[in-house]
């Protein structure tokens, strides 16, 4: 789902951006003095979203460039130093040029604001961007809602459409077993048995039973608070290979029809549910 939010506290604005995406894949662009704050804002979106691909920007209004010096640090790169160059007997002495040129000994100013603005003005943005991706699931899931509907509708007329096709079936087999029987005199109870297995191989019962308890679960699932695009993968995936399943049992024209028609609808589910979390 596509969201967007921002925020601006103290001196910082924090943009998000997020589209569609089957994974979960993060885009941090920090201001090189806050990219400590790296893992911590990653670890929130993670906690909050199953998938999609999230864009999220920080940037400083005020423009400011400062930045203060690391004295803990700088004393302790020092005495290491000295303690190297006593130890191998280096000539010279540890000076303020060779500790200007560790650049991990200089802090940017705004970092003393991490945690009172870019955290907060992070959540902000990210709950602004996550009102809009609910807005967009809610229509996401009453379109997908009224295609299930219409699946149950074409699995309702296949259901319809089976008994009689069965019943033609065991007719068109019997007719040519009798034919056969005219010719050849086999025995025509047990070729008759046989008529009614090749029949009963075309029974898709089984079949649009489980269709319609897939479709259930999707019900449940699209109709929940939770709206899991992963499991509606799993059970449209279900659906599609039971549509297959029909087609290739089935000789009845107009079951054929509406087996394709289901699968079709499917693949509309299946691009919409994509979107979903």
């Amino acid at each position: 789902m596509t969201g967007f939010g921002s925020s601006e506290k103290g001196d910082f604005r924090v943009e998000v951006r997020s589209l569609n995406s089957r994974f979960l894949e993060i885009n941090l662009k920090l201001p090189s003095g806050l990219m400590e704050q790296d893992i911590l804002l990653r670890n929130i979106i993670k906690g909050r979203f199953a998938r999609g691909k999230f864009d999220v920007f920080v940037t400083v209004r005020s423009g400011r460039q400062g930045f203060s010096l690391n004295v803990s640090k700088a004393r302790q790169v020092y005495e290491a130093m000295e303690g190297l160059r006593r130890e191998l007997s280096i000539p010279g002495q540890t000076g303020i040029r060779e500790l200007a040129a560790m650049k991990d000994l200089f802090v940017s100013e705004e970092s003393g604001q991490d945690a009172a603005s870019i955290e907060g003005a992070f959540e902000e943005a990210l709950s602004g961007a996550e009102a809009m991706r609910l807005r967009e699931g809610r229509m996401i899931a009453e379109d997908i809602d009224g295609r299930i509907a219409s699946l149950g509708r074409i699995n309702g007329r296949m259901k319809e459409l089976l008994p009689a096709t069965l019943s033609g079936l065991k007719e068109k087999y019997a007719s040519k077993i009798k034919s056969m029987l005219q010719e050849t005199g086999w025995d025509e109870g047990r070729l008759l048995q046989e008529a009614a297995i090749l029949a009963e191989r075309a029974d898709i019962a089984e079949e649009l039973t489980r269709i319609a308890g897939h479709l259930d679960q999707m019900k449940k699932i699209i109709r929940g608070n939770d709206k899991t695009g992963r499991e509606l993968d799993f059970l449209l995936q279900e659906l599609h290979r039971e549509a297959n399943t029909i087609g290739s049992k089935t000789s009845d024209m107009e079951i054929t029809a509406r087996a394709i028609e289901f699968k079709t609808e499917v693949e509309r589910i299946r691009q919409q549910a994509q979107n979903l979390q």
